[in-house]
């Protein structure tokens, strides 16, 4: 007898429902076939936003009268639900007993526990808790966000409990211990969980754990395990025909376990990233005293930022000198760190105690915000490989540069410690170098970067900083405007510290007293610069004498061959310095284009002085007794124009 659709059922277990004990024996009991919510329930709303996973165990069968033999059989979904939110899959446990919670464990059990994961669990973490925290030591890694770890408590005992955890959020700071006395540092990272704690896990206090004691729960590293092999059914990419071989299916991944995703804002944020650059504040090197006590539990603060690599001095008696943020002595023994940007010196035991003077040696650096530089090297099939190398325009400044890359899904950071070594937070990250001079740079990835990945670089310049070290400082100053025709005497009083200060003009118009400065009796334009910065909403009383100014004007006045100008101002009186100001015509060599200059006087005693323009250039003389002026006059403007040229091409071929 055939064998006939009809005859192919499934078959109820013991409970068709969600619970733990879901599943169990083949009951006997078909499944009407073409019923609505025969198998599962139907989706609530809730489940719709929130998410939920549904399992059912089914038993499937061939139901004759006979004994005849179906030679072979393939379940599969032959259609998926519209939802595209909705998946349906196919695994089995191969069990004929098992329950809806033994199928749920093997779907959790694609992890598997790995070695012993950095850090140790401090205290008691507490049943329902999503935040674990962990000590480790300072140069240990701690978990990435993205990994799974497992806690493990009462390991090897009867009752031993593991539990299976995804971090979601890492957050690391420096913490110190006091211990014999004696101050360590060590590291504390705080992870957030994507589960609660499913019982209490108890660790160690932070005492317990650097004196080497055994927590009751470790933390594994995961693998995954492949335990379970999950079957359903995808949409074809294109159409296929008869006789074709190969098929493009649309996707080879299915949802298996829920998951979400929220949006978060990020403003006014530069996509390549944005950190403090450190270059050079001065040319040279600077040598500061410092009185300082050594030991573990001092610091030493510098006062400013320093370029890297330029720290050097003597401690007692040995030679220390800066390597990539490392202080070491002749004989290669760390003896301290440096933070560059804070100029921050740490020490460790090997520096010795005691007080000492130090003369530290170094370039000292300003630390500005910006935005970084970026670049991306595409991973390919042809190109993939550890090792990697380019060159870097603009040059990058030391200590700046980072380089990423992707393997096997994670990614994996070296930055320039800033002696131009690239190192990661491990050595098994890979290793490189960059050139400050050239910019060229090379990477040895510690594993083969993942095709279709980038190799990433970021980077800060010193390029678009400006040094001003070398630039001189002005004074502060006040300007201020009196009537035209000021008499000599100009005087000046203000109250500094409740004390009168006095400033008086000079017939030159130099202000001495408790004042430099100068004042042009002719404008009466003045500047005062006190010796000592007056306090916030001080007022000036300035006395003065003032006439009216004598004007004169000089006609058919010709330059002679080099166009010096020759002539004589005033009424044959003495003048007084400080007062004079020319203004003189000037036309360009095509004519087209006059404009007047102003020169001002400029005393150099009291018979004689230089004729400036506004920018304290010399153009002339005048003697204040005769008022014979000798000048010769110039000055340039820019003027830029657009001009057009007419380029023909031609384009040909050759056979």
């Amino acid at each position: 007898m055939t064998i006939e659709t009809k005859d192919l059922v499934i078959y109820k277990p013991e409970r068709l429902t969600d619970n733990d004990d879901g599943g169990g024996k083949y009951s006997g009991q078909i499944i009407e076939d073409g019923l609505s919510n025969n198998l599962f329930d139907d989706i609530s709303e809730l489940n719709r936003t929130t998410g939920d996973v549904s399992m059912r165990k089914i038993y499937p069968a061939v139901n004759t009268a006979d004994t005849s033999k179906l030679m072979g059989a393939t379940v599969f979904i032959s259609e998926l639900p519209e939802d595209p939110n909705v998946s349906a899959l196919l695994f089995s446990t191969e069990s004929w007993t098992d329950e809806r919670k033994a199928a749920q464990n093997r779907v959790e059990e694609y992890l598997a526990k790995g070695g012993q994961s950095a850090g140790t669990p401090l205290d008691t973490h507490y049943k329902g808790m999503k935040i674990l925290q962990v000590a480790m030591f300072p140069q240990e890694t701690e978990s990435a966000v993205g990994d799974s770890i497992a806690l493990v408590s009462n390991e090897g005992k009867a009752l031993q409990h593991e539990q299976y955890v995804r971090i979601t959020k890492v957050e690391t700071r420096t913490a110190i211990i006091v211990v014999d006395g004696k101050n360590f540092e060590y590291k504390i990272a705080t992870y957030t969980i994507s589960d609660p704690l499913d019982q209490d896990f108890v660790g160690l206090s932070a005492k317990q754990w650097y004196n080497g004691e055994k927590s009751t729960t470790i933390i594994r590293d995961t693998l995954v395990a492949d335990t379970g092999t999950y079957y359903s059914s995808v949409g074809l990419a294109a159409d296929s025909n008869v006789g074709e071989y190969t098929v493009n299916a649309e996707s080879i991944y299915a949802q298996l376990i829920p998951s979400a995703q929220t949006e978060s804002q990020i403003v006014d944020v530069n996509a390549a990233g944005e950190s403090v650059v450190l270059v050079p504040g001065n040319d040279g090197t600077i040598t500061a005293n410092f009185a300082v006590t050594v030991g573990t539990s001092q610091n030493l603060y510098i006062g400013l930022s320093v370029m890297p690599s330029s720290v050097a001095f003597t401690l007692f008696g040995q030679s220390i000198s800066d390597q990539g943020g490392l202080l070491k002595n002749t004989l290669g023994t760390q003896v301290g760190t440096i933070d560059y940007q804070r100029g921050l010196i740490q020490w460790t035991d090997s520096a010795g105690s005691g007080s000492t003077t130090l003369n530290i040696t170094f370039t000292p650096a300003a630390s500005p915000n910006q935005y970084y530089q970026s670049t991306a090297i595409p991973v390919t099939q042809n190109s993939q490989s550890t090792n990697w190398t380019g060159v870097l325009v603009p040059i990058p400044a030391p200590g700046s540069l980072s380089i990423s890359y992707m393997a096997q899904g994670k990614f994996y950071e070296l930055k320039d410690d800033g002696s131009g070594q690239l190192k990661g937070t491990s050595s098994s990250f890979g290793s490189g170098r960059i050139n400050y001079e050239t910019g060229s740079w090379t990477l040895t990835a510690g594993a083969l970067p993942d095709v279709n990945s980038s190799i990433l670089l970021l980077w800060g310049t010193p390029i678009v900083t400006f040094v001003r070290s070398n630039l001189s400082v002005e004074k502060a100053s006040f300007d201020f405007q009196l009537s035209e025709g000021v008499a000599s005497g100009v005087t000046v009083k203000w109250l500094l510290e409740g004390v009168e200060k006095t400033a008086v003009s000079s017939a030159q118009g130099k202000f001495t007293g408790d004042a430099v400065g100068e004042i042009n009796y002719a404008s009466g334009k003045g500047k005062l610069i006190p010796n000592k910065l007056p306090q916030k909403s001080t007022v000036f009383n300035v006395t003065y004498n003032f006439g009216t100014s004598l004007e004169q004007t000089k006609a058919d006045i010709a330059p002679d061959s080099n166009q010096k100008l020759l002539f004589t101002i005033g009424t044959g009186s003495a003048i007084q310095p400080s007062s004079i100001e020319l203004s003189i015509p000037l036309t360009d060599e095509l004519g087209s284009i006059t404009r007047n200059l102003t020169l001002t006087d400029a005393p150099l005693s009291a018979t004689s002085g230089n004729l400036v323009n506004s920018a304290g250039e010399v153009q002339g003389t005048i003697n204040y007794s005769t008022g014979s002026v000798e000048i010769t006059p110039w000055a340039y403007k820019k003027e830029f124009k657009q001009n057009y040229l007419s380029i023909e091409t031609a384009t040909y071929a050759a056979a």
